[in-house]
């Protein structure tokens, strides 16, 4: 049963496996997580999976989407923001959990305006730089998707859904990315990522904020 399981993760994982010149880090558990550079940034290329921090003491949320094993590898797990901002640090050693202003590094870097880039709700449409940073995208019904945008610069990005107010929603729809940034005492930065086809924003990156309880994924970046 782990061995199917198992098989059937590397097949989810199978392009992503075979990435060219690419290295990867491993995090406190013993988490390989392949990365990507993207402009002067190193970033991991799949979700966090990290259930401890890096002095070893374990995170208050991380849970796998739908409580499926087979979803670990494929999505990463979904926390939320306090332990996102946490001191002790999500990610590997060297690594940060992504900021706002990283975001806003990668967006600039893919070719997000500068008028665009410190807005808040839906962004860069006119370039599909959403269509960028996803792995796959389907066609909606009134235009067809550019497949030579998609996952350009080999981020990987995967509808993993959220977990909000103890239910899990949306996988297949949208994934939230936390950032380490906060809005306010109860919520904090969050991009968004939309993947419905009938959703006008597919080939968009949402800047907002959401609620701290809420839980998303997160992705890291090396530390300059």
């Amino acid at each position: 049963m782990v061995l199917a399981a198992t098989t059937s993760a590397n097949d989810t994982n199978k392009t992503l496996y075979q990435l060219e010149d690419t290295d990867t880090v491993q995090d406190t558990e013993g988490n390989i997580y392949r990365t990507v550079t993207i402009g002067d940034q190193v970033w991991l290329a799949e979700g966090l999976r990290s259930t401890k921090f890096q002095d070893g003491s374990d995170v208050r949320s991380g849970a796998i989407p739908k409580d499926d094993e087979d979803n670990l590898l494929k999505y990463g797990r979904l926390y939320n923001w306090y332990d996102v901002a946490d001191d002790r640090n999500l990610c590997p050693e060297g690594w940060r959990v992504a900021t706002d202003e990283d975001w806003k590094t990668l967006e600039r870097t893919i070719g997000m305006t500068e008028e665009e880039l410190h807005q808040e709700g839906w962004r860069g449409g006119d370039q599909d730089l959403g269509l960028q940073l996803k792995e796959a995208q389907s066609d909606g019904p009134f235009k067809k998707v550019d497949q030579s945008l998609v996952n350009k610069h080999n981020f990987f990005a995967r509808p993993a859904g959220v977990i909000w107010n103890g239910w899990y929603i949306t996988e297949g729809a949208y994934t939230e990315f936390w950032t380490a940034s906060s809005a306010s005492e109860n919520k904090g930065i969050i991009r968004t990522l939309a993947y419905s086809w009938w959703n006008a924003h597919k080939g968009e990156i949402r800047r907002a904020t959401s609620s701290k309880d809420y839980m998303f994924s997160v992705r890291c970046v090396r530390d300059n």
